[in-house]
């Protein structure tokens, strides 16, 4: 017996079924808590040499960073080169102590800046932060962003490291993924900052 083509109430009462069996997205919360707890930072400055020090950084080191970095999912990313990067400075690479600032934006405006520093840590591609930096209450607005710089300190003169900028897309998906969350900021700037991790909460 040939069969009949599916009609047009059939076919719609399919696809409700197939669309109802899909988990719904939870609405995301008018208001978060957002921390930077770290970042990744590379072992070598933008042209090769050592953050301190006069050597330069093996090539290779700095090429498998790179392949480390396409690897598709974030957080496997992040640990991966934060690894790579700790195990280039115990092979003598002398990485920096890095400090800075961010600043959190909202409705065209300035929501606070933020101390990136955490007092006596040194010789680091993973610094963490004191606290860790924290706005509350802030509006998850689709203009809501970060954006932040972080220097080497050194005895005499410090050393730019880079800047670094985390959108409201970025925001969302720290808040979806319910943990500390690196975000990939190796494209911008000169890419010396290569994850910052964040926490991103309904407050």
């Amino acid at each position: 017996m040939a069969s009949r083509p599916l009609g047009t109430a059939s076919l719609c009462g399919l696809l409700l079924a197939c669309a109802a069996c899909r988990p719904a997205v939870p609405p995301l919360p008018a208001q978060v808590r957002i921390s930077i707890d770290g970042a990744v930072i590379s072992p070598a400055k933008a042209d090769g040499r050592q953050w301190d020090g006069m050597g330069a950084v093996p090539a290779e080191a700095l090429t498998a960073i790179g392949g480390l970095l396409r690897t598709k999912h974030p957080v496997a990313a992040a640990a991966s080169v934060a690894g790579f990067a700790a195990e280039a400075a115990g092979a003598g690479t002398e990485p920096p102590e890095p400090f800075g600032s961010a600043e959190l934006f909202a409705g065209g405006r300035s929501l606070g800046r933020r101390a990136l520093d955490r007092p006596g840590q040194r010789d680091t591609c993973t610094p963490g932060w004191k606290g860790p930096p924290t706005w509350y209450r802030v509006p998850l607005a689709p203009d809501v962003h970060l954006s932040g710089e972080l220097i080497d300190r050194d005895l005499v003169n410090d050393d730019f490291i880079g800047r670094f900028a985390i959108n409201h897309a970025h925001l969302v998906e720290a808040l979806r993924a319910r943990t500390v969350y690196p975000v990939a900021v190796d494209n911008q700037a000169a890419g010396q900052v290569l994850f910052v991790w964040i926490e991103v909460w309904p407050d």
